[in-house]
Protein backbone atom coordinates (compact mmCIF):
# COMPACT_ATOMS: atom_id res chain seq x y z
CA UNK A 1 0.00 0.00 0.00
CA UNK A 2 1.31 3.54 -0.96
CA UNK A 3 2.20 5.85 1.88
CA UNK A 4 -0.35 8.45 3.06
CA UNK A 5 1.44 11.89 2.84
CA UNK A 6 0.41 14.46 5.76
CA UNK A 7 1.22 18.30 5.66
CA UNK A 8 1.56 18.88 9.15
CA UNK A 9 -0.59 21.93 10.60
CA UNK A 10 1.87 22.41 13.44
CA UNK A 11 2.08 26.30 14.21
CA UNK A 12 5.64 27.18 13.59
CA UNK A 13 6.57 24.59 11.76
CA UNK A 14 8.46 24.43 8.40
CA UNK A 15 5.42 24.31 5.83
CA UNK A 16 3.36 26.88 8.11
CA UNK A 17 6.68 29.06 7.95
CA UNK A 18 6.48 28.73 4.27
CA UNK A 19 2.91 30.01 4.22
CA UNK A 20 3.39 32.53 6.13
CA UNK A 21 6.64 33.87 4.42
CA UNK A 22 4.76 34.13 0.71
CA UNK A 23 1.60 35.28 2.34
CA UNK A 24 -0.06 38.29 -0.04
CA UNK A 25 -0.72 41.38 1.15
CA UNK A 26 -3.42 44.14 -0.11
CA UNK A 27 -0.87 46.06 -1.96
CA UNK A 28 -0.19 42.32 -3.26
CA UNK A 29 -3.24 41.69 -4.42
CA UNK A 30 -4.12 45.74 -5.52
CA UNK A 31 -1.06 45.72 -7.97
CA UNK A 32 -2.24 42.22 -9.37
CA UNK A 33 -5.65 43.51 -9.82
CA UNK A 34 -4.57 46.64 -11.97
CA UNK A 35 -2.35 44.11 -14.49
CA UNK A 36 -5.66 42.76 -15.59
CA UNK A 37 -7.71 44.41 -17.91
CA UNK A 38 -11.25 45.11 -17.48
CA UNK A 39 -13.54 44.90 -14.49
CA UNK A 40 -12.97 41.97 -12.14
CA UNK A 41 -16.41 41.22 -9.61
CA UNK A 42 -14.18 40.08 -6.88
CA UNK A 43 -13.51 41.95 -3.39
CA UNK A 44 -9.75 42.36 -2.16
CA UNK A 45 -10.70 39.74 0.99
CA UNK A 46 -12.59 37.17 -1.62
CA UNK A 47 -9.21 37.32 -3.61
CA UNK A 48 -6.83 37.01 -0.83
CA UNK A 49 -8.78 33.88 0.34
CA UNK A 50 -8.87 32.27 -2.97
CA UNK A 51 -5.13 32.76 -3.42
CA UNK A 52 -4.00 31.25 0.01
CA UNK A 53 -6.67 28.50 -0.32
CA UNK A 54 -5.00 28.16 -3.98
CA UNK A 55 -1.51 28.12 -2.59
CA UNK A 56 -2.08 25.85 0.00
CA UNK A 57 -3.45 23.48 -2.61
CA UNK A 58 -0.35 23.48 -4.55
CA UNK A 59 2.40 23.49 -1.87
CA UNK A 60 0.79 20.04 -0.94
CA UNK A 61 0.50 18.85 -4.50
CA UNK A 62 4.79 19.56 -4.56
CA UNK A 63 5.25 18.23 -1.30
CA UNK A 64 3.49 15.11 -1.71
CA UNK A 65 4.48 14.14 -5.13
CA UNK A 66 8.38 14.88 -4.55
CA UNK A 67 9.92 11.61 -2.34
CA UNK A 68 13.58 12.05 -0.56
CA UNK A 69 14.65 9.74 -3.14
CA UNK A 70 14.25 12.23 -5.69
CA UNK A 71 16.15 15.18 -4.62
CA UNK A 72 18.95 13.23 -2.08
CA UNK A 73 22.44 13.17 -2.68
CA UNK A 74 23.60 9.92 -3.60
CA UNK A 75 27.36 10.27 -2.95
CA UNK A 76 27.39 9.27 0.75
CA UNK A 77 30.67 9.47 2.42
CA UNK A 78 30.88 7.25 5.10
CA UNK A 79 32.58 5.74 7.92
CA UNK A 80 32.77 1.93 9.91
CA UNK A 81 32.74 2.18 13.74
CA UNK A 82 36.62 1.62 13.87
CA UNK A 83 37.45 4.67 11.88
CA UNK A 84 40.13 6.58 13.87
CA UNK A 85 38.59 9.99 14.28
CA UNK A 86 41.68 11.89 12.62
CA UNK A 87 40.90 10.01 9.06
CA UNK A 88 36.67 10.97 10.29
CA UNK A 89 37.43 14.91 10.57
CA UNK A 90 39.43 14.69 7.30
CA UNK A 91 36.51 12.87 5.44
CA UNK A 92 34.29 15.53 6.22
CA UNK A 93 36.61 18.31 5.83
CA UNK A 94 37.60 17.27 2.05
CA UNK A 95 34.04 16.61 1.26
CA UNK A 96 32.94 20.06 3.08
CA UNK A 97 30.43 17.68 5.28
CA UNK A 98 28.67 18.55 8.77
CA UNK A 99 28.36 14.84 9.11
CA UNK A 100 28.16 11.53 7.48
CA UNK A 101 27.00 8.06 8.69
CA UNK A 102 28.47 5.32 10.68
CA UNK A 103 28.00 2.00 8.73
CA UNK A 104 28.76 -1.56 9.90
CA UNK A 105 30.30 -3.93 7.50
CA UNK A 106 27.26 -5.30 5.78
CA UNK A 107 26.50 -1.34 5.24
CA UNK A 108 23.75 -1.07 7.49
CA UNK A 109 24.07 2.25 9.60
CA UNK A 110 24.34 2.09 13.28
CA UNK A 111 25.35 5.70 13.91
CA UNK A 112 25.64 9.06 12.49
CA UNK A 113 28.73 11.49 13.65
CA UNK A 114 28.22 15.45 13.02
CA UNK A 115 30.21 18.23 14.06
CA UNK A 116 28.23 18.72 17.05
CA UNK A 117 29.16 15.70 18.50
CA UNK A 118 32.67 16.40 18.00
CA UNK A 119 32.53 19.36 19.76
CA UNK A 120 30.35 17.53 22.54
CA UNK A 121 33.10 14.85 23.55
CA UNK A 122 35.72 18.04 23.40
CA UNK A 123 34.11 19.39 26.11
CA UNK A 124 32.88 22.13 23.98
CA UNK A 125 29.06 21.51 23.26
CA UNK A 126 28.44 25.28 23.97
CA UNK A 127 31.48 26.76 22.23
CA UNK A 128 31.58 28.41 18.97
CA UNK A 129 34.09 26.72 16.32
CA UNK A 130 36.43 30.10 16.26
CA UNK A 131 36.13 29.93 20.33
CA UNK A 132 37.87 27.15 19.85
CA UNK A 133 40.31 28.14 16.98
CA UNK A 134 40.98 31.14 19.28
CA UNK A 135 41.34 28.95 22.84
CA UNK A 136 44.55 27.02 20.56
CA UNK A 137 46.26 30.19 19.24
CA UNK A 138 46.20 32.07 22.41
CA UNK A 139 47.96 28.76 23.62
CA UNK A 140 44.61 28.22 26.07
CA UNK A 141 44.93 24.41 25.43
CA UNK A 142 43.67 22.49 22.38
CA UNK A 143 40.26 20.85 22.78
CA UNK A 144 40.80 18.58 19.81
CA UNK A 145 43.40 16.77 22.39
CA UNK A 146 40.76 14.80 24.08
CA UNK A 147 39.36 12.94 20.94
CA UNK A 148 42.82 12.53 19.65
CA UNK A 149 43.09 8.81 20.15
CA UNK A 150 39.26 8.11 19.57
CA UNK A 151 37.07 5.96 16.71
CA UNK A 152 33.56 6.77 15.35
CA UNK A 153 31.58 4.28 17.79
CA UNK A 154 33.56 6.59 20.83
CA UNK A 155 31.58 10.23 19.72
CA UNK A 156 28.74 8.80 17.73
CA UNK A 157 25.16 9.21 17.83
CA UNK A 158 22.98 6.02 18.20
CA UNK A 159 20.47 5.44 17.11
CA UNK A 160 20.46 7.81 13.56
CA UNK A 161 17.71 9.40 12.94
CA UNK A 162 16.68 8.51 9.66
CA UNK A 163 13.97 9.05 6.56
CA UNK A 164 13.18 6.04 3.66
CA UNK A 165 13.75 6.59 -0.06
CA UNK A 166 9.98 6.68 -0.47
CA UNK A 167 8.87 9.47 2.25
CA UNK A 168 7.14 12.49 1.52
CA UNK A 169 9.25 15.74 1.50
CA UNK A 170 6.61 17.28 4.17
CA UNK A 171 8.10 14.12 6.45
CA UNK A 172 11.46 14.99 5.90
CA UNK A 173 11.21 19.02 6.53
CA UNK A 174 9.40 17.94 10.08
CA UNK A 175 11.91 15.25 11.09
CA UNK A 176 14.79 17.92 10.25
CA UNK A 177 12.47 20.64 11.91
CA UNK A 178 11.55 18.70 15.32
CA UNK A 179 15.16 17.14 15.81
CA UNK A 180 16.72 20.42 14.97
CA UNK A 181 19.40 18.76 12.49
CA UNK A 182 20.42 19.86 9.20
CA UNK A 183 21.36 16.39 7.35
CA UNK A 184 19.27 12.88 7.40
CA UNK A 185 20.71 9.55 6.05
CA UNK A 186 18.31 8.09 3.92
CA UNK A 187 17.54 4.54 4.12
CA UNK A 188 16.56 2.01 1.06
CA UNK A 189 12.78 1.33 1.18
CA UNK A 190 13.32 -1.89 3.65
CA UNK A 191 16.26 -2.74 5.25
CA UNK A 192 19.14 0.04 6.71
CA UNK A 193 20.97 0.56 4.12
CA UNK A 194 22.20 3.84 3.40
CA UNK A 195 21.63 4.87 -0.62
CA UNK A 196 21.32 9.03 -0.01
CA UNK A 197 21.48 11.75 1.91
CA UNK A 198 19.04 14.89 2.34
CA UNK A 199 20.56 18.27 4.03
CA UNK A 200 18.55 21.28 4.43
CA UNK A 201 20.17 23.24 1.62
CA UNK A 202 17.96 19.99 -0.66
CA UNK A 203 14.70 21.28 0.84
CA UNK A 204 15.36 24.74 -0.09
CA UNK A 205 15.97 23.80 -3.25
CA UNK A 206 12.50 22.34 -3.31
CA UNK A 207 11.30 25.75 -1.86
CA UNK A 208 10.20 23.61 1.53
CA UNK A 209 13.06 25.16 3.83
CA UNK A 210 14.10 29.35 4.22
Amino acid sequence: MDKKCHMSSEKGGPLQSMTDRISVSEEDIYAAMKEIPGYLDITVNDFKELYELSFHHALKRLICSVRAGDIMSREVVSVTATTPLQEVAARMAEASVSGVPVLAEDGKIVGIISERDFLKHMGAANASFMSIVAACLLGKGCAAVTVRKGVASDIMTRPAITVRADAFLSEVATILSKNNINRLPVLAGAGDTVVGFLTRSDLVGAHIFE
